[in-house]
């Protein structure tokens, strides 16, 4: 009976050691760079800015995109003259169907449009450490809400690898209603951008 008392109180003192050595809270300024498709506005490359609050004794991260940039590829009405077609090798061409002759590629690709929002999740890390690439990471499953171009309510899964000297990086997948985002991100203690150690 001592011996199983004395073992629990060895394990919880253990616990209790291990809980003291957990980092404190950092903030990180963030970077990324994906895919995003949004329903009724196009696909395109989107570039996520903002800081990232991790509370490791907490488990939990809260990434806030204060600016988040999608170029998306629209088509232009104006340009209802010129029609891509392949020939039977499927290599594309562009056919000015208004003069009859094939014209340069480039007529027949879409305008870029500029899209801002924003938005914040926040993310539980379940599993501590898991492999990925013989890479030990961290997974992170989360909810959040984006506030723009479509506002919507939406669930994200990721991994977070910490590297050394105050970055680190991660993938990350986030699905809602008419928006979808794949993609990097990479973060980095705010004085180490400022040039400090």
């Amino acid at each position: 009976m001592r011996a199983v008392a004395l073992l629990l109180l060895l394990l919880s003192a253990g616990t209790l050691a291990a809980q003291e050595t957990q980092p404190p809270p950092r903030v990180y300024a963030a970077i990324g760079l994906g895919f995003v498709n949004l329903e009724q506005r196009g696909l395109g490359i989107d570039v996520p800015a903002g800081i990232h609050l991790i509370l490791a004794r907490q488990r939990l991260v809260l990434a806030v995109q204060a600016l988040d940039l999608a170029l998306l590829q629209q088509r232009a009405e104006a340009d209802a003259r010129f029609v891509r077609t392949y020939n039977a090798y499927g290599a594309p061409r562009c056919y000015d169907t208004k003069t009859g002759y094939l014209v340069s590629s480039f007529r027949c690709g879409g305008d870029t449009r500029a899209l801002l929002s924003l938005g914040a999740d926040l993310s539980f890390t379940p599993v501590e450490t898991t492999f990925f690439g013989g890479k030990p990471g961290k997974l992170a499953l989360g909810l959040g809400f984006r506030g723009l171009k479509p506002r919507t309510a939406y669930g994200t899964v990721g991994l977070l690898f910490n590297e050394a000297q105050g970055t680190g990086g991660g993938i990350r997948v986030a699905l809602g209603r008419r928006y979808v985002y794949l993609g990097a991100h990479w973060v980095i203690l705010p004085k180490r951008l400022l040039g400090r150690r």
